[in-house]
């Protein structure tokens, strides 16, 4: 009895010891990472978050190399500058970022159109957005949109640090104007006619692909926090990423496009960088109606039947409601190409006007009030960051339209909300 025991004792003391020395403990494999300490990533910061890590494939085929998240991001490595903890080693874990699923899922993304709006710009020769040829340089008549593209697959997209050695030369540029990383060519716009021929075309669209929010469209069993970002880039899946009208290049220069109906035709993962489950659904249209251009006693709708300052049936929010404006007064006039602010925000540096509750504020070109589709220039809480009472006032700078004159429009955050807006300009 005393030998057995022992023998016992000395078989779990061989197994402990050849468990020891297993790669799991060697540090060859990461370690499964914990689902409820998914941290949430920074958009402004790019600082990566690390995700969870199932056993399985990657979905996109990245160079196995394992990213620092302190390290701050460079530009992509040359051969004559890369190092040796930038090559590919057959035994090396895919990175602790990446996402790993069953074998065989992968991502799919649809594109979504929203919010169109026309606005007049006038740009200067010099301006980023004609360097990098989204524009001419002139006075402007622009179709901006939002475009959100949700991963509706079944495993998340992933790209990885955009600095990350052996990625096919241009597949990533580092945006100057935004000061971060993109992702060449994954969107294209064109306007076309209700017979498909196309009658303006928007600049192919570098994105940075990142978790903007959760896409209710599929569930609410989603990953409960956003995991991407631009030094890290990728779209969870049932997440998607939302490239709003108001940033550079998102839109489609319709100067000279004549009034009437259209559509907007929106085309992502162009060049297939991504792998999907189907391309047949990275095409998407929006119907528009284009209005005539503002002329010098007309309104900016220029004909659009849509009245702002009509009373709203319901209790709708936001700047994009088209019902319980208030127009400000009369038009007021500027010099065609010069930058104008209104305000009504006293916490603001340098302070402009006085605000009580929860003001929005429109501009309009011309003499009329316009709809949200039209509108030069719109805001809700100028300057969030204040700390105080007054971070729910507005402020809005804009560029005076070619016409000289524009109209203020103000409302409640809240269709019927109670709010001052004792407006100021310079």
């Amino acid at each position: 009895m005393l030998l057995g025991s022992r023998a016992a004792r000395c078989a779990l003391s061989l197994a402990l010891t050849l468990a020891a020395c297993a790669p799991s403990n060697l540090g060859l494999r990461p370690p499964a990472g914990d689902a409820a300490a998914d941290a949430a990533a920074t958009k402004d910061t790019g600082t990566p978050a690390t995700p969870d890590a199932p056993a399985a494939a990657d979905v996109y085929v990245d160079v196995p190399v394992v990213i620092d998240p302190d390290q701050p991001v460079v530009d992509a490595a040359t051969p004559a500058d890369a190092t040796a903890r930038d090559a590919p080693a057959a035994d090396v874990p895919p990175p602790l970022d990446a996402p790993t699923v069953d074998a065989g899922a992968l991502p799919n993304l649809i594109p979504v159109i929203s919010n169109p709006q026309i606005q007049e710009r006038t740009f200067a020769a010099g301006a980023c957005e004609v360097m990098e040829g989204c524009t001419v340089a002139g006075n402007r008549r622009l179709l901006r949109f939002d475009l959100t593209t949700p991963n509706v697959g079944a495993a998340d997209l992933y790209l990885g640090s955009p600095a990350m050695a052996g990625r096919p030369p241009g597949m990533f540029e580092y945006g100057t104007c935004h000061m971060h990383w993109h992702l060449r060519g994954y969107a294209d716009y064109r306007l076309v006619d209700p017979a498909g021929r196309e009658v303006a075309r928007g600049h192919k669209q570098s994105f940075c692909l990142l978790d903007s929010g959760r896409y209710m469209g599929m569930g609410v069993d989603l990953p409960a926090a956003e995991r991407y970002n631009c030094s890290n880039q990728g779209i969870h899946r049932g997440w998607a990423d939302t490239y709003g009208r108001s940033l550079d290049c998102q839109y489609v220069d319709i100067t000279g496009v004549p009034p009437g109906r259209y559509r907007i035709r929106a085309q992502i993962n162009i060049e297939r960088v991504g792998a999907e489950s189907s391309y047949a659904d990275n095409e998407s249209f929006y119907d528009i109606d284009i209005p005539a251009p503002p002329g010098a006693d007309a309104g900016a709708d220029a004909g659009v039947s849509i009245d702002p300052t009509l009373a709203c049936t319901g209790a709708t929010e936001g700047t994009g409601r088209n019902c319980g404006w208030q127009v400000e007064g009369t038009p007021r006039s500027c010099a065609p190409g010069t930058r104008v602010e209104v305000g009504c925000h006293q916490g603001c540096m340098p302070p402009l006007g006085v605000c009580a509750g929860d003001p929005m504020i429109r501009i309009c070109a011309g003499s009329a009030p316009c709809p949200d589709l039209t509108a030069v220039a719109t805001n809700d809480d100028a300057c969030p960051g204040d700390g105080g009472p007054t971070r729910l006032c507005s402020l809005v700078a804009f560029t005076c339209p070619s016409i000289g004159r524009y109209t203020i429009l103000t409302g409640a955050f809240r269709a019927g909300g109670a709010y001052e807006c004792h407006l100021e300009t310079r």
